[in-house]
């Protein structure tokens, strides 16, 4: 799906208060769809519109609105013909939103955390079929455990690629007395995380999944995302200040928090050589190995990209210019997509990036070494058994296998 916004001369923060979309499906064949519907002012300017693709067809735009003088988040429901189905409210301007994993599953809501570290949450349906009526699901509420003298100070949300939501808590020792004013660095860290599970529309009891043994300044989540060889992988900064004979620097490292959705920790470690913070950027760890590195310009979607291998080292790069209104990564198969406007056209880049590790590219999955019946064939009923042979030791984060079979549109995959 391609967002065409049109951008506001008189001030570059806004935007025209219409809503346009291009669906390209594998055929290659372009669905537009063009909203008759002009969005409030509080939605355009400042940009604070989006949108999120739900199952059966369905889009939900995600907005802010003003109704009796409050603001909120509402969400329009459309569907591929253009069509409006209805219009929910979705919660204050600061909750989240956000898609469940998988489409067909509905999409969640977060609110924000409040003193306390608690969050309230709300999983609704996908729209139904025929009325596009939307439902409540389940609710329920994210608390970080009550530890003495600790502290909740943020946390940060990703999707679960079978459907729900990781949640990670950060919490801060409040260290009393007067050592605690002696280091430049605030204090000792904890990270828990809970997960929210479709079915059991509960969340897990947190698990603790990384504590500092030194003092810090903060730790920040950059990103989480699901990682074929090692369960979910997150990307976090550890902030922290350095003295030395009287002179002192702050320094930002980045580090890779491998878990599993059990809560196991799988392992802590540094993203080799440090990643200059200055400037706008995006940091992703490869499933084939390695680092994608991210560079973005004010005012511009111009960018630049490179490769790190696991030890650090410049590989590859690249870039695109600032024609390119649209760059978004395709990590299964590890290719960056560019969307170039020239006139009323629109051209299309793809730039595959260095594999360090090319095994099982063929399944888009690096630890698969074969399987039985082999990729692309078709299974009739004669075959009782599926069989799947990993290059590692295979560790379920749930005990569970999914298999999913293709039916030629992305958003209507089967669950077998």
């Amino acid at each position: 799906m391609i967002w065409i916004a049109f951008e506001n001369e008189e001030d570059p923060s806004c935007m025209l208060p219409y809503f346009y979309l291009q669906l390209i499906e594998r055929t290659g064949r372009i669905t537009y769809i063009d909203l008759n519907y002009t969005f409030p002012p509080e939605a355009v300017c400042p940009i604070n519109i989006t949108y999120i693709p739900l199952g059966y067809n369905y889009i939900m735009i995600i907005y802010v609105k003003t109704n009796n003088g409050v603001k909120g988040k509402y969400g329009l429901i459309i569907n591929y013909n253009s069509e409006i189905i209805n219009e929910i409210y979705l919660g204050n301007v600061n909750d989240y939103i956000i898609d469940s994993g998988t489409s067909v599953k509905g999409f969640i809501c977060i609110e924000e955390h409040d003193k306390r570290g608690i969050a309230a949450w709300h999983w609704l349906s996908t729209p139904d079929i025929t009325t596009g009526k939307v439902v409540e699901l389940g609710s329920g509420e994210f608390s970080v455990p009550n530890l003495l003298s600790y502290t909740s100070v943020n946390s940060f949300n990703f999707s679960l690629v079978d459907g729900g939501i990781g949640y990670a808590y950060i919490l801060r020792y409040d260290e009393m007395g007067s050592s605690a004013t002696n280091d430049p660095n605030i204090q000792y860290w904890k990270i828990y995380v809970s997960f929210l599970r479709e079915e059991t529309y509960s969340s897990t009891t947190p698990s603790l999944i990384y504590q500092t043994t030194t003092k810090l300044n903060s730790i920040a989540f950059k990103s989480c995302f699901y990682n074929n060889n090692a369960g979910y992988i997150c990307i976090v900064s550890l902030n922290n200040t350095i003295t030395n004979k009287n002179q002192s620097r702050t320094e930002v490292n980045y580090y890779q928090l491998e878990l599993l959705t059990t809560g196991s920790f799988v392992q802590f470690g540094m993203v080799p050589k440090e990643i200059s913070n200055t400037g706008n950027f995006d940091l992703y760890s490869l499933i084939y190995g390695g680092f994608l590195v991210r560079k973005y310009y004010t005012n511009t979607m111009a960018m630049n990209f490179y490769i790190l291998d696991n030890n650090g080292n410049y590989k590859s790069g690249g870039s695109f210019g600032p024609e390119f209104v649209n760059i978004n990564l395709f990590r299964k198969n590890s290719t960056l997509l560019g969307v170039k406007e020239t006139g009323n056209k629109l051209e299309f880049l793809l730039k595959p990036l260095l594999r360090l590790n090319n095994q099982g590219a063929e399944y888009d999955n690096p630890v698969i070494e074969s399987t039985k019946p082999v990729v692309n064939e078709v299974i009739d009923s004669s075959i009782n058994f599926i069989t799947i042979k990993y290059a590692i030791q295979v560790r379920l984060s749930t005990a569970n296998i999914s298999i999913f079979q293709l039916n030629g549109d992305v958003y209507k995959s089967n669950l077998l």
